[in-house]
């Protein structure tokens, strides 16, 4: 079986022969270094989901706060002065802007990263937002990922290797 991947909401799906990987870039050298899922890697996964967060969280509060310092020092800004409201809405608009370029660009250190083998999957099904693997963890006890925002292609891959069944959903709609 050749090497096949897709997009998700906040990473990549890596699937060979024998495995299924969530990965943040979608690179087979990523794939191949991922640990099975266990208690202890899921840890790992939320311990540095949080702190990535905890970063973003940061970065836009400073970036908030240097807005607000900066648009007080120019002297033309006065959060109940209804005067400048024009250029204080393009100015917080622009901060917004910036703040979403930042998560988007972030967005893939939020995923998880795991390995799951094929052999392991019990079944994978629709989901409301995307699709979710019912499987065995490391520890041979029974576990689920939900994976969301899946795109088209990865309905299809999953579909051409029976791990999906085929659904008179409309799928584009989920």
């Amino acid at each position: 079986m050749e090497k096949q991947y897709f997009k998700y909401g906040t990473g990549y799906v890596n699937i060979d022969s024998e495995n299924l990987y969530l990965t943040n870039s979608g690179n087979w050298q990523e794939a191949r270094e991922l640990k099975e899922k266990s208690p202890k890697t899921k840890r790992q996964n939320s311990s540095r989901i949080a702190g990535n967060n905890l970063f973003l969280f940061i970065v836009f509060g400073g970036l908030t706060l240097g807005a607000f310092y900066t648009l007080n020092k120019a002297g033309d800004f006065n959060i109940l002065d209804f005067s400048t409201v024009g250029s204080t809405v393009k100015r917080l608009g622009l901060l917004a802007a910036i703040g979403f370029v930042i998560y988007k660009y972030f967005a893939p250190e939020l995923g998880k990263r795991y390995m799951i083998p094929l052999s392991k999957i019990e079944s994978v099904e629709y989901w409301e937002r995307g699709v979710r693997i019912n499987f065995r963890n490391e520890a041979n006890e029974p576990d689920r990922e939900n994976i969301n925002d899946v795109e088209t292609k990865g309905f299809d891959i999953l579909q051409k290797l029976n791990l999906l069944p085929q659904s008179t959903t409309d799928i584009k709609n989920l």
